[in-house]
């Protein structure tokens, strides 16, 4: 949904933009945007196409209660609507409760003969409509397929009546026909004054009127409902009965143009009139340079051929109409003088039925105007306006059949929502029986004041539960897809190249930092060289000249030996300028989990980058909870309240609680202490016993794995383990035995839940012999902002298979709980476990050098 939400943003953004490159850059992130969202919903409906297809229509809260389908339709997104998940989703919608199997002449033959609706002729989605004929007749009539295909019928019947009546039938006072007619329109206008009020979102009245009449449909249905009016008007009137039949007369075509709504539903003619109406805008804007000419030559022929006419409509004839029909090869006969006729026209324009005779001779009758002249701006126009201007129309309405033609598909199927929309929340019967659902509608809204409901198949309200479900699988499925997208790019040529370049420029660097280190070491050492090489040479030449002279020489003339300069920077061995640093621990995972284990809670999301407390996150507001304990007396007080909070002693023993943790001194912030590992999306205790670290113990009890004659098993050289773990009923995953301990007891209760009592204190001296693995933190589901979980993991090792100690556990090992099982587990780094519970089990293996 957010990437549709902002594709619609930046598609709204670039309509305000000035700037042309700004705005194309915004369309194409916005249709980026749209692939997103169309890759998601492809692998959420390859996964599960019902849970898909609730994420269409799940209302959500933070876009302003809208849907997924109604953003992708607001922001014209016609790739995500013709979608084959949203196609099959409308599908479904459109046959209702039928099986979409069924072919349209059964349903047809059905409401033509209606007891074949017993014998099975039609199928639907439920068994239960098998056997229930009340129900399955309601089904099958209230399906949205089953009310147009009734409309159609009734509109075409009424189309027929009101022609028989316009031309067989129009009386002085009305027949029964014509009153038909009149009671048929009435129930049209109740059903488009149904659509107009009809608000089950609460949006006021001038919001539904916008969206009513944004609708070219409708706003034809308005225009035609009105004229017809101001005909009748006129026909109930005797002085104006025959221009009342004139305006019911164009009513007609009016309501014969609305039957180009009802091809919407079809593929090959659905497109069409979508081209038709584009063509019309075509036709719109080259009508103003048609009028140039038109008015242009009109005029010009007008005040060249008739001298001062008076009459206004044989002016508009001689400007307009002669020029108009001149475009299609209808030139008039006097305009070069050849056919010139006094006959055919009135000299004074005295003859309402005659045009003006042209200027002419009356002594010799012929015409006085410039054949010539007339003759050539006759050339020039048709030129200009047969030639030029209509073949510019055929090439934009070439333009305009391509661009629809190549998206034919996307745009039928973009423009069936509508039509299905508005049939599945029209009433079934169609008009003049509509008439009976608007008294029932009305009876309901005004006199029982029963609100209208939602569309719940285009528009569902989930419960917080399995909305929070839903979005986490949606969340998952988003992450696998930008893995995968990845994954896909990291594969492509174009990347791979540009991955070899990046890395042999790094490599490239490396070298030459290298050959600079080197070349710097080598002139120091030859500098060096060069120096001892002239001492040698200056202590030669003494001992040359003391021998020459024949005597030893002294000390003192004997030259000092130079002293020998190291290089300032001696060659590195590979890797020793890296610094070793401990890894820092990832962010706490199992601790943000959407929904809070055993409780209808729902954390706060916290992104990784929003984790440590140090990190500023402005609207974070998490909610509070603490759930209630019999075991009041051992537990912090439920509830937020500061007079409560303020009697508890934080980074100390509080009392019989240690509230002190193994990672040092936490913050406490309004009285209560902060998660050291960050935030975790939940405020309060959750199901913990305490505010602050819940002290837990895990004991790691393990042995060798053996085969049948007792030697120990080997995996890749090193020594299997064995370890004990627990399960319980509500878990998947296996556990460490142990858990939180109790003020004031040693052993975990579920520690107990597992041994026999009298086992207990033996089990206790094996813990204080044991090693200790881990103590710190663990990142566990129940964990909160407030409140978390600390352990310390001790091992218990059995070194031999015939430990008396190893016989007594087996031998105690006892469930008094029928929820929980144990068992002894093969460790491997595939087995699933709690919490962070695999980090402790490795540490105890690669304690005893075990295979993991």
């Amino acid at each position: 949904m957010a990437a549709l939400a902002c594709s619609r943003l930046l598609k709204e953004l670039s309509k305000e933009e000035e700037d042309t490159d700004s705005s194309e850059e915004m369309l194409a992130l916005a249709d980026e945007y749209e692939l997103r969202a169309i890759g998601v919903f492809t692998e959420c409906y390859r996964k599960d196409e019902e849970r898909a297809q609730k994420l269409l229509i799940r209302v959500s809260e933070a876009w302003g209660k809208t849907t997924c389908l109604k953003l992708a339709l607001e922001a014209k997104h016609m790739k995500f609507v013709s979608h084959g998940g949203v196609q099959a989703f409308l599908t479904k919608v459109w046959w209702g409760q039928l099986c979409v199997d069924n072919g349209l002449w059964q349903v047809m033959l059905c409401m033509l003969v209606f007891p074949l609706l017993f014998t099975g002729l039609v199928s639907f989605r439920e068994k239960r409509l098998q056997s229930d004929r009340s129900a399955r007749v309601r089904a099958f009539f209230s399906a949205p397929v089953v009310i147009f295909h009734l409309n159609i019928l009734s509109y075409f019947a009424f189309l027929w009546l009101f022609a028989h009546v316009l031309m067989v039938d129009f009386q002085a006072s009305p027949s029964w026909r014509e009153c038909i007619i009149y009671c048929w329109l009435f129930s049209l206008v109740c059903e488009e004054t149904r659509q107009l009020f009809y608000n089950p979102n609460g949006f006021g009245l001038l919001k539904m009127a916008s969206l009513y009449f944004s609708d070219f449909w409708n706003k034809l249905d308005v225009g035609a409902i009105l004229l017809f009016i101001a005909g009748l008007t006129c026909r109930l009137i005797p002085a104006t009965l025959y221009p009342g039949r004139i305006i019911l007369s164009l009513d007609f075509i009016m309501f014969c143009l609305r039957l180009m709504h009802i091809f919407t539903v079809s593929k090959t003619l659905g497109p069409k009139i979508i081209i038709v109406k584009r063509m019309m805008k075509d036709v719109f804007f080259f009508l103003f340079l048609l009028a140039v000419w038109v008015v242009s030559f009109g005029v010009a022929k007008q005040a060249i051929l008739i001298h001062n006419e008076n009459r206004v409509d044989w002016i508009f004839r001689g400007v307009v109409y002669h020029s108009y029909l001149t475009m299609f090869g209808q030139i008039p006969a006097y305009i070069d003088g050849v056919n010139f006729d006094p006959e055919h026209c009135s000299p004074n324009g005295t003859d309402p039925y005659k045009p003006k005779c042209p200027e002419s001779d009356t002594t010799l009758h012929e015409p006085a105007f410039p054949e010539w002249l007339t003759v050539i701006l006759l050339c020039l126009y048709l030129l200009f306006t047969n030639i030029l201007l209509l073949n510019l129309l055929i090439a934009m309405f070439n333009y305009t059949f391509q661009q629809v033609q190549e998206h034919t598909d996307q745009i039928w199927k973009f423009q069936r929502h509508d039509l299905i929309e508005e049939y599945h929340g029209r009433p079934p019967a169609p008009p003049p029986l509509i008439l009976l659902n608007h008294l029932q509608l009305l009876v309901r809204r005004v006199i029982l004041k029963i609100p209208p409901k939602r569309h719940k198949q285009l528009k569902n309200k989930l419960e917080k539960n399995e909305e929070a479900a839903l979005l986490s699988w949606e969340i998952y499925l988003k992450e696998n897809y930008l893995q995968n997208q990845q994954y896909q790019l990291k594969r492509r040529p174009e990347q791979r190249v540009q991955d070899i370049g990046n890395k042999v420029d790094t490599m490239v660097e490396l070298l030459d930092v290298d050959r600079m280190k080197r070349s710097g070491s080598l002139e120091q050492r030859l500098a060096s060289l060069e120096e001892q090489m002239a001492q040698t040479a200056r202590a030669l030449h003494w001992i040359v000249r003391a021998l020459r002279d024949g005597g030893l020489g002294s000390e003192a003339d004997a030259p000092a030996p130079a002293p020998q300069k190291a290089p300032e920077e001696q060659d590195l061995a590979p890797g020793s300028r890296q610094k070793v640093e401990d890894g820092d621990d990832l962010y706490h995972v199992n601790a943000r989990h959407l929904l809070y284990p055993s409780c209808p809670v729902t954390r706060f999301p916290v992104p990784d980058e929003k984790v440590p407390w140090e990190t500023e996150f402005v609207i974070y507001d998490p909610p509070f909870y603490t759930a209630e304990r019999k075991d009041k007396a051992i537990v912090d007080p439920v509830g937020s309240s500061l007079e409560l909070l303020s009697k508890i002693s934080y980074n100390t023993v509080d009392g019989l609680v240690d509230r002190r943790s193994f990672h040092g001194p936490y913050t406490v912030c309004d009285g209560l202490p902060l998660n050291p590992m960050g935030r975790t999306g939940l405020r309060g205790c959750g199901s913990l016993s305490c505010f602050g670290p819940n002290h837990a113990l895990h004991p790691v009890v393990t042995r060798w794995r053996r085969n049948q004659d007792g030697a120990i098993c080997r995996k890749s050289i090193k020594k299997v383990l064995e370890v004990l773990v627990v399960k319980h009923l509500w878990s998947e995953d296996w556990a460490l035995p142990g858990g939180s301990r109790e003020p004031g007891e040693t052993l975990p209760r579920k520690l107990k839940r597992i041994l026999r009592q009298e086992f207990w204190p033996s089990f206790e001296s094996l813990l204080k012999q044991g090693v200790e693995v881990y103590r710190g933190y663990v990142d566990d589901p129940r964990n909160t902002d407030n409140a978390w979980i600390e352990t310390v993991a001790i091992s218990v090792h059995f070194q031999d298979q015939n430990d008396v100690e190893l016989k007594r556990l087996n031998s105690h090992l006892y469930s008094c709980d029928p929820k929980v099982s144990f068992r002894w587990q093969v460790v491997d780094r595939c087995i699933p476990l709690y919490a962070n519970h695999k980090t402790i089990l490795q540490k105890a293996a690669a304690l005893f050098e075990a295979y993991y």
